[in-house]
């Protein structure tokens, strides 16, 4: 009796054991990967974005943040052959590439070099970002002449920093190139250092709209009818914009004249360099800001912010307070990464754009309503629209935004961790909504993505219901002034 009793013991206690095992496997799967840490001990940037598909969160902010990763994804190369074979990654790897990224662009720069100051630490010098020293796209596509040198003057305190006794040579070409009746109060503020007239995002999609209605793609007709809309706060202002390239984007377009027609139509359908960590080439990279100026109701310890000349480039006339501070609400970055055919695109935002800078939950809309006023993501001003009258008050309707419900953040948990890392700091306050990548097997992920400040009125879905692909979709045809193929990039417009 024992031994039978035994003999079915034996096989029950197997049996628990193994359900035992399974549901502690279950559970551990179910458990955010992103709040889990993977050691005790301290996790650095550097291994934290190595260790695809299975990444692991930093538990500090060190000198290796500062590194710029160059992709989202790791490859298996056992086979051989100079491209990649194997992908091995998910999308929490390619979050993990896009906050990497963040950091390091907006670690503090090396004013000499234009690249990041490892000496220093973006949580005690959070002011100077590296992002802000690229060359903006209009210091190379110029009226005439050849683009600006990279790095060509030292790049002005900001923050709390003292006034420059003189302006640089990098700001006495910015002030040059500005309008007449605004050159005067920029010669006049050597402190401020950010020009701001783009109400809209889309500047380089719309300067390159003749060719693209002409020969481009017919899915890029519908997002140009909706571009070129200013998005307007709650205190009455418009949102502004910058865009910027990296040195390898710079030095492709510098280097083969691609900055006039002549160069363009000689060079061709332009491909631009990508990264390769083997050979450190960083790759192709656009960084495009988003701001508003701050006023009642905004905090400015939760905005990374600036000193800003604020004009309206149509009539070139400053706003009545042109001199403002603006805090950043919206950063994109596009990059031609290794292995990513349609490049990577990562988009942050200041965590009250939806609450309380773009969004009042208390505004209803009234019937009939002719101005959109209070409506979700509809325009309340026009391309032409007068943002200030003569006695500086606001004249449009503030716009109502909230993130489309068919975009959906694919990691909060690493904006909870990252948010941590950079407590005390004005990054604190910036939130990842996604990462667009090329995940080989499943294609383009997620397929839908956009910002809410910076893609407020562009369109999803074509009339049918078919996907547009976010990012991937608006950017594929880009062409330059002589009708070439660009890849993914709108910035090629020359204007000689």
């Amino acid at each position: 009796m024992q031994s039978s009793r035994a003999s079915l013991v034996r096989p029950l206690a197997f049996v628990a054991g193994l359900l035992t095992v399974i549901i502690l496997l279950l559970s551990s799967h179910r458990q955010p990967r992103a709040v889990v840490s993977a050691q005790s001990k301290t996790v650095t940037c550097a291994y934290a974005g190595s260790v695809a598909p299975n990444p692991v969160l930093p538990t500090s902010i060190d000198s290796t943040c500062a590194q710029i990763p160059y992709a989202p994804a790791l490859f298996d190369r056992s086979e051989g052959g100079k491209k990649p074979v194997k992908l091995t990654t998910d999308q929490d790897a390619a979050d993990m590439y896009s906050w990497l990224s963040f950091i390091a662009l907006n670690w503090p720069v090396n004013p000499q070099t234009c690249t990041p100051d490892t000496s220093q630490s973006i949580l005690t010098n959070p002011n100077n970002p590296t992002w802000m020293s690229y060359i903006g796209s209009g210091d190379v596509f110029k009226m005439a002449g050849k683009p600006d040198p990279w790095c060509g003057g030292q790049v002005p305190p900001t923050g709390g920093g003292a006034p420059l006794k003189g302006l640089s040579a990098m700001q006495q070409r910015e002030i040059a190139r500005l309008p007449t009746a605004v050159r005067q109060i920029a010669s006049a503020h050597p402190e401020v250092s950010l020009y701001l007239a783009n109400d809209s995002k889309s500047e380089e999609l719309m300067d390159s709209s003749p060719t693209l209605l002409t020969s481009g793609p017919d899915r890029l007709k519908s997002i140009l009818q909706s571009t070129n809309k200013p998005i307007v706060d709650q205190n009455g202002r418009f949102a502004r914009y910058s865009i910027a390239m990296n040195k390898d984007e710079y030095e492709l377009i510098n280097n083969n004249d691609l900055y006039t027609r002549a160069g363009q139509a000689k060079y061709g359908p332009v491909t631009f360099p990508e990264s390769n960590k083997a050979r450190n080439i960083m790759g192709a990279m656009e960084v495009k800001a988003a701001w508003k100026v701050l006023g009642k109701g905004d905090n400015p310890a939760h905005f990374f912010t600036r000193k800003a000349l604020v004009y309206n480039g149509r009539s070139g006339k400053p706003s009545p307070d042109g001199l403002v501070t603006v805090g950043l609400i919206g950063l994109h970055i596009a990059h031609k990464s290794e292995g990513q055919l349609y490049w990577a695109w990562s988009t942050f935002e200041q965590v009250e754009n939806n609450t309380t800078s773009f969004f009042n939950a208390d505004c209803h809309a009234p019937t009939p309503n002719p101005d959109n006023h209070c409506l979700v993501n509809k325009p309340t001003a026009d391309a032409y629209a007068i943002e200030l009258g003569p006695d500086g008050k606001p004249l449009q309707f503030p716009t109502q935004i909230q993130l489309n419900d068919y975009i959906k953040p694919t990691n909060p948990g690493y904006d909870t961790a990252f948010q941590g890392l950079l407590a005390n700091t004005p990054w604190a306050y910036y939130k990842l909504i996604s990462t667009q990548w090329n995940s080989g097997a499943t294609g383009i992920f997620p397929r839908l993505m956009a910002s809410s400040v910076q893609e407020t009125f562009v369109p999803q879905f074509t009339k049918d219901g078919a996907v547009l692909d976010g990012c991937v979709a608006c950017h594929n045809g880009a062409k330059d002034s002589a009708k070439q193929t660009t890849e993914f990039s709108f910035l090629l417009q020359a204007k000689h």
